[in-house]
């Protein structure tokens, strides 16, 4: 039998009611800085660890770039259960040691080291120290979400030889057809991925003065050898009473304060934060932080989806600019600025 379907709306009308529904409801969600003592710890027996969420769909406050989330490994906890996922993160070791295997691969760790956990890899941690272990992860499993290629598999206590091993990039075909062609870019794309960067470790690394007015380190770039889907994370310190330059982008930053107390200016509205926050810098939002002790630098890690979202937003966009600064950089004169040793204030292994 032959059905019709009919509404009593347009295509527009529909199309443009639903637009401003899930705006209203995605403003609702965004706060600028959490706060490290609205995150709670809570237990994950089946991970063997504990987990709080600072930002995702798993939390109070979903978003659809990046989450936020932090972690814990009890002491004596010879090992997590094993997982692997279709989307990349990246690890910053707050406090404690421990390590992390990466397809059979170990890696100690110890406070501000940063790890990249490569999509499709086999992982789980471990705690040999003394004390608990604790860790960020940052991740674009919501933007895979959202596509619809969000895959969770998990591996239990199986050693990594008897798991599946990685999917593998599709071998180049010759040829100058339309399927060569991919066959080739893809190839291109993927070469050097499985032997790409995982750690940095942080005494190893320095930052330089920028002309934005910050002490900048890289952490996670293909600058410094990884080969990452767009993540990437840098370190920012701020000097005593200053600050950085205002600018706005069309993508998310994220920063998480490891020490230091000040306050970012968004948008014209102040925002406090200390150690343990994390700042949220929405797209297209004007921005600047500022460090309010006059006597110690202020330390962020900032993460964003920069390589990928950007690019592909960038060329949506075009003939948009999605970095926008000040005709002169309001940036402070950091000629005279002291700073203090590369591994002041970090914690003891």
């Amino acid at each position: 039998m032959k059905t019709t379907t009919a509404t009593q709306v347009t295509h527009y009308e529909i199309q443009k009611k639903r637009r401003e529904s899930l705006l209203e409801e995605w403003r609702g969600y965004h706060k600028t800085v959490v706060k490290r003592s609205d995150v709670t710890l809570v237990d994950v027996p089946s991970r063997r660890t504990r987990r709080g969420v600072y930002a995702g769909w798993d939390g109070d406050r979903p978003t659809m770039n990046l989450d936020a989330n932090l972690h814990e490994i009890p002491v004596g906890t010879v090992t997590t259960t094993i997982h692997r996922h279709s989307w990349d993160a990246i690890m910053f070791i707050e406090s404690g040691t421990g390590w992390t295997e990466i397809d059979g691969q170990r890696i100690d760790w110890k406070p501000w080291d940063t790890i990249h956990l490569p999509s499709w890899a086999w992982h789980r941690h471990g705690n040999d120290g003394p004390r608990p272990a604790v860790f960020h992860t940052w991740s674009v499993e919501p933007m895979l979400e959202q596509f619809g290629v969000a895959l969770l598999e998990e591996g239990g206590d199986s050693p990594v030889a008897e798991l599946p091993p990685r999917p593998r990039q599709v071998v180049p075909v010759l040829g100058g057809d339309p399927h060569a062609r991919r066959t080739q870019r893809l190839a291109a794309t993927w070469e050097g991925s499985e032997s790409a960067r995982l750690i940095t470790r942080f005494e190893d690394v320095r930052g330089v003065v920028s002309p934005r007015g910050a002490r900048s380190t890289f952490l996670v770039d293909k600058s410094i050898g990884y080969h990452t889907a767009g993540l990437s994370a840098v370190m920012h310190e701020l000097a005593p009473g200053l600050y950085q330059s205002r600018h706005r982008h069309g993508g998310e930053a994220w920063l998480y304060v490891i020490s230091g107390r000040g306050h970012s200016e968004v948008d014209g509205v102040d925002h406090p934060w200390a150690a343990g926050d994390l700042i949220v810098i929405d797209h297209w939002q004007w921005h600047q932080h500022f460090n309010d002790d006059p006597e110690r630098t202020a330390r962020l890690v900032r993460v964003h989806n920069m390589d990928a979202l950007y690019d592909m937003i960038r060329v949506l966009l075009d003939p948009l600019h999605l970095l926008e600064e000040l005709p002169k950089l309001d940036a402070p004169d950091l000629s005279g600025v002291v700073w203090p040793d590369h591994l002041d204030g970090r914690p003891e292994a």
